[in-house]
């Protein structure tokens, strides 16, 4: 079942001079709902768009994507008074309630409070999701996403790496897995290079890993691995957008 991956907007200023940032955009088949409304619900939220670049700003969010300006600032984003009042969310609350061994129904609830930037509801009914299922990839990667997008970067990790176990070849989620390690504080860019090189293993054309490892690899001064990542970028696309901005960076380090 192949997953949705959208655009979630998340800066990160990389810390030479004026520094730069990377966007990122990755768009897929939903696993089985659409960006905006659960044509199944046995699919993951469909607003549930994981950062698959922790270096992005600037970039218009797709269609029905919430506007998240950081992590930290989306998880206070709406209070729960806003999803308390909404028809649509009390209406999945209540059907995901009265049948709490409903999974459709938990999805379903989890999706609509994610909507409404309900991140901690959102959890709640994914953790029900995932234990009736525990190995349901949807459930867990959107977990996964929803940890992300509350700065709980550990616990993503961990949900990311149970995807990961049930679909162990999407480039996608071994992305996020390889951004939980770069957004920690501190980070741990080495970590987050091992987890983008597995993306490689399994696309070697992915941008988004390319750029991340670039990205990493300047925050630590390894100009090699970056230089190395920049060339392959290059080759897989000569007209990615944020390829200047990492030469130019490359080229300012001593």
């Amino acid at each position: 079942m192949n997953k949705n991956i959208l655009l979630c907007v998340i800066g990160l200023t990389l810390g030479f001079g004026a520094g730069f940032f990377i966007a990122n955009k990755v768009t897929g088949s939903a696993p089985a709902a659409a960006p905006a409304a659960v044509a199944n619900a046995t699919s993951a939220p469909p607003d549930s768009a994981p950062p698959l670049d922790p270096t992005q700003a600037g970039e218009p969010l797709p269609p029905g994507h919430p506007d998240i300006k950081s992590a930290a600032a989306a998880a206070n984003s709406n209070p729960n008074g806003v999803a308390a009042t909404d028809k649509e969310a009390q209406d999945a609350m209540a059907s995901a309630d009265s049948k709490p061994k409903d999974f459709d129904l938990q999805m379903n609830a989890a999706a609509t409070f994610y909507k409404l930037k309900a991140f901690d509801k959102a959890a709640l009914y994914l953790q029900r999701a995932v234990d009736l299922k525990p190995k349901d990839f949807d459930a867990l990667s959107a977990l996964g996403n929803t940890k992300y997008d509350v700065g709980d970067f550990a616990a993503a990790a961990t949900f990311y790496e149970r995807a990961l176990a049930v679909q162990p070849q999407n480039a996608d989620v071994q992305t996020d897995l390889g951004n939980t390690y770069f957004q920690r504080q501190p980070p741990d860019f080495r970590r987050a290079i091992e987890e983008y090189r597995k993306t490689l293993k399994l696309n070697p054309r992915h941008e988004k890993a390319l750029q991340n490892i670039a990205a990493a690899a300047l925050q630590l001064g390894d100009k090699a691995a970056a230089r190395e990542a920049v060339q392959q970028l290059t080759a897989v696309n000569p007209n990615n957008q944020y390829l200047e901005g990492l030469r130019s960076n490359l080229d300012s380090q001593p």
